[in-house]
């Protein structure tokens, strides 16, 4: 056993050398001003209806198990034929997915509208990716298109099971840039239970449709539809990424002084089941990699693949469709001054 720990350990350190991709997550907005707030009061941007239904920070904040964003700060509520908004993603692009999620609460619902989409970095009008609701009768159903209102006549756009009202549920919405005209694709993952630790079949999708491609995403959009079609309800949590296990992990930055080396602590708690944290410091900004590896070396999850400033950070991780077992994680800084850091812990998983 000790032999198959060192040849592990040393299989983390070649994985992990000299990381240096770009960052996964896009936007992390989970409302946490005080309730009764604009949006345009913390950075959104209005772009049609004005000052007719306002979107405002309502209280309390949703909450879905497992999902980074549940439980911090409020929500914002959404209605009928009022004003719609958006928020820049950190960085623009036109290849490859973007992922969004959200946590969602529907409380009535009529024929059907779309309540949240991508839009290009400088559009209002062109959206990319859109999430619908509607009412079935006695629940709702969640649809996806890919641009044109009238991709709704699709067949296959909506959700075949039953969902509820006044229930949460975490909703993700996929855009995948593929080479060519108006191929692009789009896919919806519906979520009520464990969030899956890798990306399961869409639940709608993916779906092409013949309306044109987004020339790049740089947005995010929330729309309050029209007054016979649109839903009633709270959106919480929205996280954009361009992988689905950045969605599950969150990076939460620390009180207290700016730490004066690097350390990389022990998971809490351990073993775990299935849920454990693992703090990290780093004493100036940098690019840092977090890395779950199971005991032969291969890797599970990434943590963490982003630029952070100088602090100390917890991260959640999930062993939700991992067997029991011994697993690594291992840290990666780099930085310009500070140099290189690398350090392995083990944790153990039991089921």
């Amino acid at each position: 056993m000790k032999g198959v720990l060192t040849a592990a350990l040393l299989m983390l350190t070649v994985f992990t050398a000299g990381n240096t991709a770009r960052s996964q997550v896009l936007l992390n907005e989970n409302f946490d001003y005080p309730a009764g707030d604009s949006l345009g009061a913390h950075g959104w941007v209005s772009f049609s209806g004005g000052s007719t239904n306002v979107l405002t920070v309502t209280t309390p904040g949703l909450t879905y198990t497992g999902y980074p964003g549940s439980g911090i700060g409020n929500a914002v509520s959404m209605s009928t034929s009022g004003q719609d908004a958006y928020t820049s993603l950190s960085s623009v692009d036109s290849s490859n997915s973007f992922y969004a999620a959200a946590m969602v609460t529907v409380s009535a619902a009529q024929a059907g509208d779309y309540v949240l989409a991508f839009l290009p970095s400088t559009s209002t009008t062109f959206y990319s990716g859109r999430l619908h609701i509607r009412s079935n009768g006695s629940g709702i159903d969640f649809g996806i298109t890919k641009g044109a209102a009238t991709d709704t006549t699709t067949a296959g756009i909506w959700t075949t099971g039953s969902y509820s009202l006044n229930t949460t549920y975490l909703v993700v919405l996929k855009y995948t840039f593929v080479a060519g005209s108006n191929n692009d694709l789009v896919s919806l993952f519906v979520l009520s239970g464990a969030i899956p630790s890798t990306e399961p079949t869409p639940t709608v999708g993916p779906l092409a449709y013949p309306s044109g491609d987004a020339f790049n995403l740089g947005r995010i959009a929330l729309r309050q539809g029209t007054s016979s079609r649109a839903p009633t309800l709270r959106l919480d949590g929205i996280r954009v990424t361009r992988s689905w296990t950045s969605i599950i992990t969150g990076v939460i930055s620390q009180s207290g002084s700016v730490p004066s080396d690097f350390s990389l602590g022990q998971n809490y708690p351990n073993p775990f089941n299935p849920d454990t944290k693992i703090e990290f410091s780093i004493p100036e900004q940098g690019q840092v990699t977090l890395k779950v590896f199971d005991a032969l070396g291969k890797e599970v999850q990434t943590l963490v693949d982003t630029r952070l400033n100088a602090g100390t950070f917890s991260v959640r991780f999930s062993g939700a469709g991992l067997s029991s077992g011994l697993y690594f994680y291992s840290l990666d800084y780099e930085n310009g001054n500070k140099g290189i850091f690398s350090q392995t812990k083990k944790l153990i998983l039991n089921k």
